[in-house]
């Protein structure tokens, strides 16, 4: 696995690292300095169509102090990066489309990359990684979206400043005064304990190291938005204006190669009305490429797949020819094989069922073990032979 420490030259790295990015760019860093911004801004400009999402902090003090650039800001914002505040933020993280990851100590400033002691981890072509890692950053920012605009850094927040902050840093002059600039902007988060993100790569480490599968739970329908239990795979992808051999994803599934199962898994009611996803078949795919993303054509003619824009083609497999109700739980392989279920989490001594019951929040897709795949198998089978089966 092709992955360095870096002590120095990570503003080289960084460089280096942009002029392979082609589709996204995603900072997490809770100051923002004026030369780090004016190299990455020149750069947006230059490549219009990569998407930069900035998560950083909005504080009038560090503006005061200068160790953040209310100017670097701003000339982010103006080359079309798209930036976001969050309150007691302290993470440092960079992403590189789905090739590559900086985790460490360095601030998006001339002092973190350049003059400062900072130490941080790349991870280069490492797509799997770098899946966890957006997961990662995904998570935070579609929590400081729910929040409205109370975490949009906008132009009119970065005025106020402009207006306020000169004033303020020439009377930090006076050292007989003490000075406390308290205003912050910004959404604040519930202190929620989330797996340390150094620790979920190296669980994914593990999970290489002891030869990779391609086997995946892939999750159709939201909590939110919970399929009927009353209709079978086919009829729910027909309802919902669905290709019977498509599934689609919020993120780019990197991880998913050509001849990977993909266990069917719906989110929905169980046969007694209980919230829970239910398996209810299995398919090959394609695998996922770079071009695998719909279109402004296609968002027009199906507007929801502005949230779901990645795909993967289904080659062949099968599905239950009965309602979603008489598939699989998922807490049925949870009870049957616990912890054996994912990859991630053989390694720990013990894990909760509440652990569990949560790996599959928030996510598109997971990898499950050989152990899981066989369960499922086995289930699936036995429900072919009672219901029939519908060929993809």
């Amino acid at each position: 696995m092709p992955v360095s420490l870096i002590s120095k030259n990570l503003l080289y790295q960084f460089q280096e690292l942009l002029e392979k990015t082609e589709n996204e760019l995603n900072i997490i860093s809770p100051f923002i300095g004026t030369q780090t911004a004016n190299l990455l801004a020149d750069w947006l400009i230059k490549n219009p169509s990569v998407v930069c999402n900035i998560i950083t902090r909005f504080y009038r003090e560090d503006f005061v102090e200068r160790v953040s650039s209310i100017y670097g800001l701003e000339r982010l914002l103006h080359a079309n990066a798209n930036i976001y505040a969050l309150v007691d933020l302290h993470s440092k993280l960079y992403l590189f489309d789905s090739h590559s990851t900086i985790i460490g100590s360095a601030n998006f400033t001339k002092g973190g990359f350049v003059s400062n002691h900072e130490i941080c981890v790349l991870m280069d072509d490492e797509p799997e990684i770098a899946e966890k890692a957006q997961e990662y950053f995904y998570d935070l920012l579609e929590q400081i979206q729910a929040a409205g605009d109370k975490g949009v850094v906008t132009q009119e927040w970065i005025d106020e400043e402009k207006r306020y902050v000169p004033q303020l840093a020439a009377n930090q002059r006076d050292k007989t005064v003490t000075y406390s600039n308290i205003k912050k902007k910004g959404v604040e988060l519930k202190k929620i304990v989330h797996p340390d993100l150094f620790e979920s790569i190296l669980e994914n480490t593990y999970e290489a190291d002891e030869g990779s599968n391609g086997y995946w739970l892939k999750f159709e329908g939201t909590g939110e938005n919970r399929i009927p239990n009353d209709l079978n795979y086919q009829q729910m992808k027909g309802i919902r204006n669905r290709d019977l051999k498509t599934t689609y994803f919020p993120r780019r599934p990197s991880g998913i190669a050509k001849d990977d199962t993909l266990f069917l898994t719906i989110v929905s009611y169980d046969e007694h009305g209980q919230p829970t996803p239910m398996i209810v078949g299995y398919a090959k795919t394609e695998g996922f490429n770079k071009d695998n993303v719909v279109d402004d054509a296609d968002i027009k003619d199906a507007p929801w797949k502005h949230r779901f824009p990645y795909y993967v083609e289904l080659t062949s497999g099968k599905v239950i020819n009965a309602p979603i109700k008489n598939g699989i739980r998922l807490v049925d392989l949870y009870n049957s094989i616990g912890k054996a279920a994912f990859p991630s989490l053989r390694k720990r001594n013990k894990v909760s069922h509440k652990t569990l019951q949560s790996m599959h929040f928030r996510r598109s897709h997971i990898r499950i073990t050989q152990e899981a795949y066989n369960f499922l198998m086995d289930e699936l089978n036995k429900r072919f032979s009672k219901y029939g089966e519908i060929n993809l």
